[in-house]
């Protein structure tokens, strides 16, 4: 993260793509425990298509020359990977989250919880602007209205074009994270009795957006959605 915007200039500056679509298959692991992460968020910042890892941390996605996935899981810092023709021809990628933990004193306390969303932004903001932009650090990562932060980011670059695009394609993993946090697999199966290959499917063919979240705020809203798609799902 210490490197994503030098990450996002050089994803922006590119400019040739290639319009051949390939599958792309791919494991998402813990980098630290090489554990795979079950369900988490797998994102085309092109195409805006998002998949679900299975149980075993396994995902399929189509990608372009040149376009940016993105990798986003409740408790993980998230990362991005732009493919290019040398990763195309692999089979199988093996890609990797940093765990994201805030220390009190000798206690490591992990995110679980919706409400924690907001103390890990707050980490994944802090990494991502460093040292670079001296700021207050918000009681409250994104507004409700989804209008974001108006942090000063001057500093980031010579260019004003490759700054707001960096930190627009921040904010666009943010909010994969938020949807994650209010849309999780325990709710999910708490309301739905989905499991396994079926709870992904479902949570991949019905996952909500962003704005719709901002918009319906109790876990009775995620509820009656839950109800509401099971008979789309079911009918499929």
């Amino acid at each position: 993260m210490r490197y994503f915007y030098i990450f996002c200039l050089l994803i922006f500056s590119t400019t040739t793509f290639s319009q051949k679509k390939e599958t792309i298959w791919g494991y998402l692991k813990d980098s630290v425990t090489n554990e795979p992460i079950v369900l988490a968020s797998v994102a085309n910042f092109e195409t805006k298509k998002t998949v679900m890892t299975s149980n075993t941390g396994r995902f399929k996605i189509e990608v372009s020359d040149n376009q940016i996935l993105s990798f986003a899981a409740v408790g993980y810092f998230f990362d991005t990977v732009a493919f290019h023709k040398n990763l195309l021809v692999k089979d199988t990628l093996y890609l990797y989250l940093k765990p994201l933990a805030r220390s009190l004193g000798n206690i490591t306390v992990y995110s679980k919880a919706t409400n924690a969303y907001q103390q890990d932004s707050i980490e994944r903001r802090k990494d991502f602007m460093g040292d670079r932009v001296q700021y207050t650090i918000p009681s409250v990562a994104l507004s409700n209205t989804g209008a974001g932060l108006g942090i000063n980011i001057d500093r980031y670059s010579k260019n004003e074009k490759n700054k707001r695009k960096a930190f627009a394609f921040f904010e666009a993993n943010e909010k994969e994270e938020y949807i994650n946090y209010r849309f999780p697999a325990s709710i999910v199966t708490n309301y739905s009795g989905l499991k396994d290959d079926a709870l992904q499917d479902f949570m991949q063919l019905h996952r909500p957006t962003y704005e719709w979240l901002r918009k319906h705020k109790t876990e009775e809203d995620i509820k009656y959605y839950i109800n509401d798609k099971l008979k789309e799902f079911f009918k499929r």
